[in-house]
């Protein structure tokens, strides 16, 4: 059977451009150098690799769908579980929120999640949210990768609470 790997390539670039990802976004999130991330979108790979899967998680699609491209059909999209189970009773509810949003609530395990007040004018009170979820970059990241995430959005939360502050 014949795959084509410059399909597969045009394919997964043409998915993470409809999500409005730059190239290297998508590379930090799987870890790996933004050339890596080229090669696949220019089709200069031959196998299917864990950084392929893992992209192609990211923009949406499923496990099988690498086949499917590379056999000359369609991807097939995930339904993003952390988003549908959502329930909003005012303001957007998850239909409304953009697919690269979607994309990353689908990818990558929840490690927290924050609603932070935003500062408002004059010590009155808060008129907006700001709502912050963070996930890990990957499904198989190991208890120190966690920990090291974890900690490291721990100070970033601290400087943005700072900021809101002053």
């Amino acid at each position: 059977m014949d795959r084509d790997w410059a399909r597969l390539g045009a394919a997964l670039k043409a998915a993470r451009e409809d999500l409005g990802l730059e190239q290297q976004q998508v590379a930090e999130q799987i870890g790996v150098k933004r050339g890596a991330l080229r090669n696949i979108e220019i089709g200069d790979f031959s196998r299917v690799t864990p950084t392929v899967r893992t992209y192609a998680r990211i923009v949406g699609w499923t496990d099988a769908s690498i086949e499917e491209v590379l056999a000359g059909g369609a991807p097939t999209p995930t339904a993003p579980a952390d988003v549908e189970e959502v329930t909003i009773t005012d303001g957007a509810t998850p239909d409304e929120l953009p697919l690269r949003i979607k994309a990353a609530l689908a990818a990558g395990p929840l490690l927290d999640a924050v609603v932070i007040d935003l500062p408002a004018e004059d010590g009155e009170d808060p008129e907006a949210q700001m709502v912050v979820i963070v996930k890990g970059r990957r499904g198989d990241a190991t208890p120190e990768q966690i920990r090291k995430a974890l900690l490291q959005w721990e100070k970033t939360e601290a400087q943005i609470r700072r900021s809101g502050s002053q």
